[in-house]
């Protein structure tokens, strides 16, 4: 199966295929950021503040933002 490369910003569900956890995810959709290039935009210190995301975690998600960006 062929793989389609999408015009404009990645979904944030797409981190799921990196290895990042679903409820993660509903987090970070909670707190607002919808896309991979958002996340990846946003400073460490400012996505440490998440609810529920420990800085182990923010920089688990921050690596696997820039496989995908």
């Amino acid at each position: 199966m062929e793989e389609v490369e999408l015009d404009g910003p990645t979904p944030v569900i797409e981190l799921v295929k990196q290895g990042i956890q679903e409820n993660d995810i509903k987090k970070l959709i909670e707190a607002g950021y919808h896309t991979v290039e958002a996340i990846a935009f946003t400073p460490r210190k400012t996505l440490i503040l998440v609810k529920g995301i420990s800085e182990n975690k923010v920089d688990k998600i921050l690596e696997a933002c820039q496989k995908l960006v």
